[in-house]
C-alpha cells in the first residue's frame, strides 16, 4: 500500500488536528460541574448522566426496549442496566410491562415523570445552547447542525464496523 495514500494533505491534517482539539475541549467542558449546574440546576434535584442515558434510549427506541436493548444502547452489561433500571422504576421515572408478544420478555416504558424529566432537560439544553450560540447568524447554526449530524454518522458506522448494532446516530432532542 502506498504510504501517503492513507496520510491527508498537510492543510487536511491541521484541519483534523484543529477538530479533535475542539472535540476533547468540548468533552471536558460539557463534563465540569459548572456547565453541569448550569443545565441541571433549573430541575431543582440531582440527576445522574446515566439516568438521562437510560431514559433517552427507552424515548429513542422504535418499540419498547428490552433491558437488554437499553443496555446495548446506552453500552452498559445488562446487570448493570437491570440495576439501573430498578432505581429508575422506583423514582417513578419508567415502568415495567410484559411484552404482549412474549410474556417472557419485559419492555420499558416511559412515565409521565420520565418525559416530563426529559423535556425540562431538552429546555435547559436549548436554553443553553441558545445562550452560548446567541450572536450567531442562522446559517451557521444550520451548518453547524449539519457537519455535527454528518460528524456522528460516521462515529456510529465506525462502531457499526467494530460489531456495535447499538451504534446508530441520534438527534439531539
Amino acid at each position: 500500500m502506498n504510504p501517503t495514500a492513507r496520510s491527508p494533505i498537510p492543510s487536511h491534517r491541521r484541519r483534523l488536528e484543529g477538530l479533535d482539539a475542539a472535540l476533547l475541549e468540548l468533552r471536558t467542558l460539557v463534563a465540569r460541574p459548572g456547565y453541569r449546574r448550569r443545565l441541571l440546576g433549573p430541575l431543582g434535584r440531582r440527576v445522574e448522566l446515566s439516568t438521562v442515558r437510560l431514559l433517552q434510549a427507552v424515548e429513542r427506541a422504535d418499540a419498547p426496549p428490552s433491558i437488554g436493548e437499553v443496555a446495548a444502547a446506552v453500552g452498559v452489561d445488562p446487570s448493570t442496566a437491570s440495576r439501573l433500571v430498578e432505581q429508575r422504576v422506583g423514582e417513578g421515572l419508567l415502568e415495567r410491562h410484559r411484552s404482549p408478544e412474549d410474556g417472557r420478555r419485559t419492555t420499558l416504558h416511559l412515565t409521565d415523570g420520565g418525559r416530563a424529566l426529559l423535556a425540562e432537560l431538552k429546555d435547559s439544553r436549548h436554553d443553553l445552547l441558545a445562550e452560548i450560540t446567541g450572536g450567531w447568524d442562522v446559517v451557521d447554526l444550520e451548518a453547524l447542525e449539519i457537519l455535527m449530524s454528518r460528524l456522528a454518522e460516521g462515529f456510529a458506522r465506525l462502531e457499526a464496523e467494530a460489531g456495535d448494532t447499538a451504534a446508530e446516530p441520534h438527534r439531539a432532542a
